[in-house]
């Protein structure tokens, strides 16, 4: 490979040419100008040629961060998944580019990384957008079945207003609009959360976790393509994310969570949770049509998952994420009768209901969102006075009873979806109080034993007469 230099006005300039463009097969050149001698010229561009020989290239430019990672994202987001692809541009539009964003790649080090980290976990905290309000206000309306029934009127809008009554010919309050009853109550209780929460103005260290590994991903292609001379992100040091204590119910506790949920529109999905473990976004995506009634089984494969807000359908967690699940009698026969209930439901709706597909949905088809599922859950829980954990933490309790009742590694491994079996048994090989004492007491008697353990006890009878002579 063979280099040029030449004088361009006041300063000198080296170029080459390197491999044609991959897709239009158009020469290519890389070029550096502004040196202040011809041998200054000629020892960069030798430099320059050797790095690009090795596989790496840098070309000396002022590309900005904003613009390199939008490039970056938008090159790679067919390799990933569209719920990451979308979590990697929320990092970069809210916590990357409104600090960093408009200073040269080739300035960033492990010194910026740093103060960007302590930034965000001081105040990194974006305020979340205000909701929309509806455009449109529900009203009665008077619904006929197919043989000419009244049916209830049911115009929902999920889950602020509904009406459940039954309107003749003439009653005035068709097409009236249905007053929200639930409306305030929901806002109080977002108020009230907001409020015991207290949420402080930086970010939760996993976030900026995410965040390191997203810039890390990020400049190890910016090495690749020659944006970059080496990974500078790796010289970074991203915060620790402290142990969190995980919150499980009894199997007891369970119990009473599911006599209370047994009215609830979604008792199935509930009894499908606590007999399965399966995660949320397994839950929102379960289709109907993969539910196999005979055979007693139910395939996963679509999940829906919130992204910013927005619900996205996706394959799954892990790569045994999708599998299929064998259901045990009571809850096959609590599926069952769901169904039942939804073909009822299509019936009733008849041209007005939205067949999504979906297993677990509103009485016209609609799927719910995922985060109306789990406010749903809480307030059940609350309901049934249990102690408040999360929905995901039912999965854990599912699991630690698994592990309770001494159930195979490898069949709870792959019922709950794990990608192996080893981090089935990281997560919940946790020693209970329980087996703790069995084995201190165990252990205790082995080493104490004999005479030792026969003094212990005349010490602690003595002390015992002496108390009574007192």
């Amino acid at each position: 490979m063979k280099g040029h230099v030449s004088r361009r006005g006041k300063t000198w300039a080296f170029w080459f040419d390197i491999d044609p463009d991959p897709l239009t097969g158009k020469r290519r050149q890389q070029t550096r100008s502004g040196f202040k001698s011809e041998k200054q010229a000629w020892k960069e561009c030798r430099t320059a040629i050797a790095e690009y020989e090795r596989g790496h290239p840098v070309t000396a430019s002022r590309r900005k961060v904003a613009p390199a990672l939008d490039e970056w994202l938008n090159r790679i987001e067919h390799s990933i998944k569209p719920s990451m692809a979308q979590n990697w541009r929320n990092y970069a539009a809210y916590y990357v580019i409104p600090y960093i964003g408009q200073r040269d790649v080739q300035e960033i080090d492990g010194t910026v990384c740093d103060a960007l980290y302590a930034k965000l976990l001081a105040e990194g905290r974006v305020k979340a957008r205000p909701k929309k309000r509806p455009t449109t206000r529900a009203v009665h309306t008077r619904r006929l079945g197919p043989g000419g029934k009244t049916l209830p009127c049911r115009p929902y809008s999920y889950d602020t207003v509904r009406c459940f009554h039954t309107h003749v010919e003439d009653d005035p309050a068709i097409g009236q609009p249905i007053m929200p009853k639930k409306l305030g109550q929901r806002a109080a209780e977002d108020a009230a959360e907001s409020a015991r929460r207290k949420l402080n103005p930086g970010l939760e260290p996993k976030t900026v976790v995410n965040t390191h590994r997203m810039l890390h991903r990020a400049w190890e292609d910016f090495t690749t393509w020659g944006w970059a001379k080496r990974n500078v992100v790796s010289d970074a040091h991203p915060p620790r994310v402290p142990r969190k204590g995980r919150k499980i119910w009894t199997v007891a506790q369970l119990q009473t969570f599911l006599q209370r949920a047994r009215s609830d529109r979604f008792f199935a999905l509930w009894v499908l949770e606590a007999t399965s473990g399966m995660r949320r976004c397994e839950l929102a995506g379960a289709r109907r049509d993969l539910l196999d009634l005979d055979a007693g089984t139910l395939t996963i494969e679509v999940t829906r998952v919130v992204v910013d807000g927005r619900v996205i359908e996706s394959d799954g967690k892990t790569e045994n994420a999708q599998h299929i699940l064998a259901l045990d009698p009571f809850t096959l026969a609590v599926l069952k009768a769901h169904v039942e209930q939804l073909d009822q439901e299509r019936r009733d709706f008849g041209l007005d209901y939205h067949d999504h597909g979906v297993l677990f949905c509103w009485q016209d088809g609609r799927p719910p969102h995922p985060d109306t599922i789990t406010r749903r859950f809480k307030k059940l829980a609350a309901a049934a006075g249990l102690p408040e954990i999360d929905l995901h933490d039912v999965r854990h309790s599912y699991a630690t009873a698994g592990r309770d009742a001494k159930i195979d590694w490898k069949a709870l491994s792959h019922r709950i979806g794990h990608s192996d079996v080893a981090f089935t048994m990281k997560q919940y090989v946790q020693t209970d109080l329980e087996a703790d004492r069995r084995v201190a007491t165990t252990l205790a008697e082995l080493i104490i034993g004999g005479s030792l353990a026969s003094t212990a006890r005349g010490e602690e009878d003595d002390g015992h007469h002496l108390g009574e002579t007192a």
